[in-house]
């Protein structure tokens, strides 16, 4: 890099950040490097990181990873992400749509059968929630993620049942890991600064699961439905998976879960509990 700021590379090669694709990047050395150190404990750890942008937090990874898969949309970004990241050994950089990546970490797996496997990057918030989805919905693979994220969401992925915060994402987020809020990133750590704060979320994945594969299906259906339907109570907005609502009330009775609340009123354990106990009452058509 020739000791040249972030803001002087940009400048050489005419970058203008494009909107659409949500482009803020990090360019702050300290604050890059104290991202990374959250991001990967030690050199164990392959990481994936989405948004990679120029490359101002890949250059952190890679000092500290024992390898980095890069993934950025915007190709035109090459020629200066070439100039910051081409003395590293340990770098793959895959000009592709992340939602287009194999996000359940099994075609790595193949790759590095031994290593940590973590997702992580300054996610383009547009994307987020659906970046979390793809990596938990269905058995993932990582053992940690930790994403640079809106704060409001960030906040919302750590807020506990009960909360009119809590949501589908929620749900998945803790259920499938220990999620922690680990600081509060500025708006004006970006450039451009974007409209909102963001925040730095780490979630570590647990190593068992009390679902079967074919129970979190059911657990992706019930949250879809309950979650889309707020002001319905369990009860009704879960009613027509079941042959009739005296079907689920009785599961309901059974199991000693209240399906007169709304969504965000039931715990992780109900939604488990609920999950486990319809799997051989509702069918896979029913699942989608």
């Amino acid at each position: 890099m020739k000791n040249r700021s972030y803001s002087q590379i940009m400048r050489e090669h005419g970058i203008r950040l494009k909107k659409r694709l949500g482009q803020h990047f990090m360019t702050d050395p300290r604050l890059l490097r104290s991202i990374a150190e959250v991001m990967v404990p030690d050199e164990t750890w392959v990481a994936v990181e989405i948004g990679a942008g120029l490359g101002t937090l890949t250059r952190e990874l890679c000092n500290r990873a024992q390898w980095v898969y890069a993934l950025e949309i915007d190709k035109s970004l090459e020629p200066a992400v070439s100039g910051i990241t081409c003395d590293f050994t340990n770098l793959s950089w895959l000009w592709c749509d992340a939602l287009k990546f194999d996000l359940s970490g099994r075609s790595l797996r193949e790759a590095h059968p031994t290593a940590h496997l973590m997702l992580c990057g300054n996610v383009p918030y547009y994307v987020t929630s659906e970046v979390l989805y793809s990596a938990f919905v269905g058995r993932p693979l990582w053992s940690r993620l930790v994403f640079v994220v809106q704060d409001e969401l960030g906040r919302r992925m750590a807020e506990p049942p009960g909360s009119r915060q809590f949501g589908r994402l929620s749900l998945w987020c803790q259920y499938r890991s220990k999620v922690r809020v680990e600081r509060k990133i500025p708006r004006g750590a970006f450039l451009p600064p974007p409209n909102v704060d963001s925040c730095l979320v780490s979630m570590d994945v647990y190593n068992r699961f009390p679902l079967t594969l074919q129970e979190e299906m059911v657990l992706d259906a019930i949250s879809r439905r309950t979650f889309s339907q707020r002001r319905k109570t369990v009860l009704n907005s879960l009613s027509p998976l079941f042959s009739s609502k005296d079907e689920l009330i009785q599961l309901g009775n059974e199991h000693a879960i209240d399906l007169g609340k709304r969504a965000e009123d039931l715990t992780i354990h109900e939604y488990v509990t609920l999950a486990k106990a319809a799997t051989p009452r509702i069918s896979s058509d029913s699942r989608r």
